[in-house]
This record gives C-alpha cells, structure tokens and sequence, in this order.
C-alpha cells in the first residue's frame, strides 16, 4: 500500500501562512471591524445635527386665515442642540481608544491564525514523516520475511519467524491505514486554518519549520507581559473604559438648546422668535450617577481582568517554552546517540543473523525498536515545534520561520541499515 500524499507535490508552507493572512476568514472580519471603528471617531466627536421644522397656525376651523388674522402664522423653525466641547472630545476618546483595541486584536486574530497554520502543518510534517518510517520499516520486514522463508525451505530456519514478519508487515499495514487517516483530518484542519475548504489536496510535508528559544524562559515571560497582542487589547479596554468613566462622568452636566423662528404670516408683518434653553438633569441619581458607577466598575472589572492575564500569559509562556526546551534537549538526545545507537544494533543484527549467531525474534525486536525511537524521534520534533507555534501569540513575534523550499524535514536521516 503506497503512501496517500505520495502522489502530491511538495508543500510550501511559506506560501500556506501568505494565504492564510490574506484568506482566513476571522482576519478579514477582524480587518472589517477595524475599518468600521477607524469611523466612529468623527461621528463621536461631531456635533448634534440640527432640526429644522415647519408649523402653520390658523385662527379658527371655518376658513383659511393666513393674512387675514394676527394669530394665522406660518412659520420655519430652527433648533440646535449645544452639547459641550469637553463632552464631544471625550465622547471622540471613548471611540479612539475603542479603535486601538479592535487593532490590538486584528494583530492577535493574525498570530493565532498563523500560529494555527504552523501548528497544523507541524502535525502533518509528524504524519508524513512516520509514513514514510513505516513504509521504509515495512519494506526491510518484507526483505527478512523473504530471508526467513528461504531458511525455512532448506531447514535451516523455523516457520515461526515467517509467521512472525508476515504478523509484523500486516500490524504496519493497518498502522498506515490509521496514519492515513489522521492526514486527512489533519489535512482538513490545515485547510480550515488557511482558510480552504476542508477537501483542498495539501501537498507532501517536507519543508521544515525553523525556529528556537530566542532567549531564557524568564526573560521571555517578561517580555510577553509587553508584547503580547491579547494583553494590548484588555491594555486598550482598560483606557477605553477610563475615557468612558470620565465622559459618563462630564454627562452630569447640562447640555443647551437653543431654537429659532421665522413666522409668516401674509400681508401683515412677519414675526421672528428666539428660544434659549437648558436640559437639566431632573433624574441625575437614576441616570447620570448610575452611569458613572457602571462606567467605574466595567473599569475595575477590565484592571482585574488585565492583571489576571498578564499572570497567567507568563504562566503559559512558562509552561510552551518549558516544553519546548524539553523537547529539544530530548530531540537532540535521540538524534545523536538512541536513534543511531539502535540502528548500529539493528546492523550488526542483521549480519549475526545472516551467519546464524543471532535469532530472528532478537533480529525483529531491534527493528521494532529503531521503528519506535525514529517515531518518537518524529514526535519530538512535531511537539518543539508546536510549542514554538503556540508561543508566537502569546509573545507577538514570530518564532518559527517558513523556509520557501529545499529544506526538508527528518535532520538528513540516512536510510534503514
């Protein structure tokens, strides 16, 4: 059974985080809104608009009056509401900081979609690579079972050790069956991440994501305190919320009104009126002062919940750079002594076996285990890498790079011996 990507050219990732950055759905809505709060400023800050009214007065039901009597008018008014400068610059903050915030988080919408992609990818590199393990695994079973049945037909070797690499080659078979199927849902959460529909064919994954630890684990968690995109929106939140208690705080005070009048009134002379008014804040304990408490408290509430994720962001990028650094001091264990150790020990196997020094179950066990330490091999680097993926949004800076093409994964592994 061949390999299901095998067919597929080579994946680029570089080209797969461009496409998600100009496709993904969730960026382009967070851009929309941006736009749309990039608006509301000038709205904020502009002032009431006038209202302009015409009114007729009769004098009496019988007949039409205007010209006739004093009391027949028509007349066009003009009404202006004055509402304080302070209050329409405030008013224009509230919208601003509103603004900034919505551009924090298009920015931390971009680093988790791209983290996402990174991620996904780094879990279809892992399946592509133990894909082709097995299947390299699989081909050295089926050279031993042919070795093992030749023994036998001359009675030099035991129908058991055919019986166990045939067992063996079937248990890898329904192996890449499930690592077949896992590439399709990894496939599809790799495409939904793009921004594709879920059956959009991804090529092979062989490029390698590059990327380390910039700095110790401390110095990172501090740094995500300033860098991180998700705390600069609750950061933004918390100013918008202290313009908003300061503009609930300015509405306590009376707005004015002020209303002109031309009357016409036909052949007698036209009449002019003007109105000077104040709205007064009758109900300023139910309303006003209601307001600037919630406006105080939506504050707190935002301080609490700025403080609480800052702790826990350094927690987190404790916990991803911790598992990071782990995986890689593990990764570089496997690929320079256990990883080489068992395949030296799986080479000299093979050649006691060959002059009959060794049996086929210890021959079989070796291979196992070369196939088990190249596959945690595999994993390791998948979990480094998604480590670093994980950290990108939480520090606001990219840590894995995407090479274009012509570097690819497995760190130059040499074939089965």
């Amino acid at each position: 059974m061949a390999s299901e990507p095998s067919s597929l050219p080579v994946a680029n990732p570089a080209e797969l985080l461009r496409e998600a950055a100009t496709s993904n759905p969730a960026i382009l809505a967070a851009q929309a809104r941006l736009e749309a709060a990039r608006h509301a400023p000038s709205q904020a800050e502009a002032p009431p608009d006038p209202e302009v009214s015409v009114a007729y007065t009769n004098d009496g039901l019988s007949s039409f009056t205007l010209g006739e009597s004093e009391f027949a008018v028509l007349s066009l008014n003009w009404t202006q509401e004055i509402r304080g400068s302070r209050k329409r610059r405030q008013a224009g903050e509230v919208a601003s900081r509103s603004a900034e915030a919505v551009e924090k988080e298009v920015e931390q919408i971009r680093l988790k979609v791209l983290s996402r992609v990174k991620s996904d990818y780094a879990g279809l590199l892992r399946l592509d690579q133990t894909a082709a393990i097995l299947e390299e695994v699989r081909g050295l079973l089926e050279t031993l079972e042919e070795a093992a049945r030749r023994r036998y037909e001359v009675g030099e070797g035991a129908q058991e050790s055919v019986l166990k690499a045939q067992t063996q080659i079937l248990i890898l078979e329904a192996e890449l069956i499930r690592v077949a199927q896992d590439r399709r849902a990894a496939e599809a959460r790799l495409n939904a991440a793009v921004g594709r529909s879920a059956g959009t064919p991804v090529g092979r994954a062989e490029v390698v994501l590059r990327g380390e630890l910039p700095e110790d684990i401390a110095s990172l968690a501090l740094s995500a305190a300033a860098g991180s995109p998700e705390i600069g929106v609750l950061q933004a939140e918390v100013q918008r919320s202290e313009a908003s208690a300061e503009l609930a705080r300015l509405e306590q005070k009376p707005d004015y009104i002020w209303t002109a009048s031309y009357q016409y009134r036909g052949d007698l002379d036209p009449m002019v009126m003007g109105m000077f008014g104040v709205r007064l804040p009758l109900h300023k304990a139910r309303k006003q002062a209601q307001a600037v408490a919630q406006a105080e408290s939506e504050l707190t509430a935002n301080r609490q919940e700025l403080a609480s994720l800052q702790i826990n962001t350094q927690s987190m990028v404790r916990e991803l750079a911790s598992a990071a650094q782990r995986s890689a001091r593990l990764l570089t264990l496997y690929r320079e002594g256990i990883v080489p150790q068992a395949e030296t020990t799986l080479e000299s196997a093979r050649a006691s076996y060959s002059v009959g020094r060794v049996g086929f179950l210890d021959l079989l066990n070796d291979l196992k285990a070369v196939l088990e330490t190249r596959r945690d091999e595999v994993a390791l680097d998948a979990e480094r890498l998604q480590a670093l993926a994980a950290l990108e949004p939480l520090v606001g800076r990219e840590l894995l790079a995407a090479p274009e093409s012509g570097d690819v994964s497995g760190g130059g592994r040499a074939s089965l011996p």
